[in-house]
């Protein structure tokens, strides 16, 4: 099937919406590798304290994005992104202007209550053609990518230079910077605002949580952010007794770049040979090594330099992975829904994973990575029940003026074992079906369909 080209204003929306989300992310993750060894120094902190103030954005991020999503149905897609942006805005300032870990954690709430990662999503859709919205969240996808990797790096460059409030002024500066761009840029949808598929709907939740793949997926995400989270509660402060804080940029940056020029052959070997699931589980297998090297060496240099680098590979090689392999189980008119569970794990899982990693670094840093390595192992086993995304097949055929209805064929079709989604694509008059190779043929689906058929109303 030919590939349709993006239109001018398709293009222009793709790269603005992308600009605006991975700023917000880039503010977000600036802080990361640096928030822990700027709380520890402000009164009142211990380190439950810091984990709350290292992953308290996730916890009003997983609250706000339903009522966020449901708020723009009715005040439209732009409002709603401006007020999430002046949300986010006002956390920084707080967060900037800090004396106390209390009012730093505050600041961070406020960072994550501008939840506007599902309305930009939204938006993405109402200004995109089907054909090329796939292509349109990619770009998204890997626009946060760049985001993250760009934050763990400029960071502590940029903490080693200026104080720690700087980057939270950097932070605000750029959420009004994408309220320019919001403005100046981002083009307006036409009409009323649509329900679309990229929407997370209530009636859809319970389908949602009832495939198995899909939550292996929602814990893969939580854990690993769980555990990159509860990493930075500890990680800086252990390596801050073995060189000046001023000179730890020089251990992140080939860290990241590390897992990040080892991330581009790892997925393009993982999609060209067809190895998603051994790709997938040898990933988590190199976190779990990663916790190996962390709770046998974090009392000397080499072991957690080792450790995090280790870490990194995995995660790098993990995140464009998981939404790859999620979006292959998911049913079209559920897409929005899946994949606002799927964030929603992932925030969920950065709070807990600083207020739990706190609270076991308050014990000792071997508690906190041997509880990391046994949620890691426990992870693992359950991701070795995913049904391989190979097992996924494709079938079409062609629905002429045999029949008036589509509708109903593909509601039964669809409910077949082993049918993961059925559309009807009006432009070419065909029936399209994926499902699992191991519960069905395409003789199966071909005699389903001859049935359907014959008993389906004639034109």
């Amino acid at each position: 099937m030919e590939k349709e080209d993006l239109t001018p204003l398709e293009k222009k929306t793709l790269m603005s919406l992308s600009l605006i989300f991975s700023i917000r992310m880039f503010g977000l993750f600036i802080v990361l590798p640096v928030i822990s060894l700027y709380a520890r120094k402000m009164p009142g902190s211990d380190p439950f304290w810091l984990g709350l103030a290292l992953g308290g954005y996730g916890l009003t991020q997983a609250l706000f994005q339903v009522p966020f999503g449901m708020l723009s149905d009715k005040l439209g897609r732009k409002p709603v992104i401006a007020m999430g942006l002046i949300i986010f805005f006002l956390g920084s300032v707080v967060a900037a202007e800090a004396h106390s870990v209390e009012t730093l954690f505050l600041g961070r709430l406020l960072q994550g209550a501008g939840a506007i990662a599902s309305v930009i999503i939204a938006l993405m859709a109402d200004l995109t053609r089907e054909e090329v919205r796939t292509r349109a969240m990619a770009g998204i996808g890997m626009s946060i990518g760049l985001a993250f990797a760009m934050g763990m790096i400029v960071g502590p460059i940029v903490g080693a230079h200026w104080d720690v409030s700087v980057l939270f002024w950097m932070t605000a500066a750029l959420a009004l910077l994408s309220l320019v761009i919001l403005f100046a840029v981002v083009p307006n949808p036409q009409g009323a605002v649509q329900k679309n598929e990229m929407e997370l709907s209530i009636d859809q939740l319970g389908y949602v949580l009832r495939v198995p793949s899909l939550l292996r997926m929602d814990l893969s995400v939580f854990v690993l952010h769980s555990s990159l989270t509860a990493v930075f509660v500890s990680f800086p402060i252990l390596l801050s007794s073995y060189m000046p804080e001023k000179a730890m940029w020089h251990v992140y940056l080939p860290v990241i770049l590390s897992g990040l020029v080892l991330m581009v052959p790892g997925m393009i070997y993982a999609e060209k040979k067809k190895k998603l699931k051994q790709t997938f589980l040898f990933s988590i297998l190199l976190i779990i090594l990663s916790f190996l090297i962390f709770l046998s060496g974090y009392t000397n240099k080499v072991g957690l330099i080792a450790g995090l680098t280790i870490f990194f590979i995995g995660f790098n090689l993990l995140e464009p992975l998981m939404p790859s392999i999620m979006t292959r189980f998911v049913r079209t008119k559920t897409r929005g829904t899946s994949s606002g569970v799927f964030n929603m794990s992932q925030f969920l899982g950065a709070f807990v994973g600083g207020s739990a990693g706190g609270y076991l670094v308050s014990i000792s840093d071997k508690v906190l990575f041997g509880g990391l390595l046994i949620l890691s192992v426990i992870w693992f086993l359950v991701s070795l029940g995913l049904t391989d995304p190979n097992h996924l097949q494709i079938f079409e055929r062609e629905l002429g003026a045999e029949v008036n209805d589509p509708s109903p064929i593909c509601r039964q079709v669809g409910a077949m074992t082993g049918v993961v989604d059925c559309r009807y694509l009006e432009k070419t008059k065909t029936l399209w079906v994926k499902y699992l190779k191991t519960d069905l043929s395409s003789d199966d689906l071909n005699r389903k369909l001859e049935s359907l058929i014959a008993n389906s109303p004639a034109q």
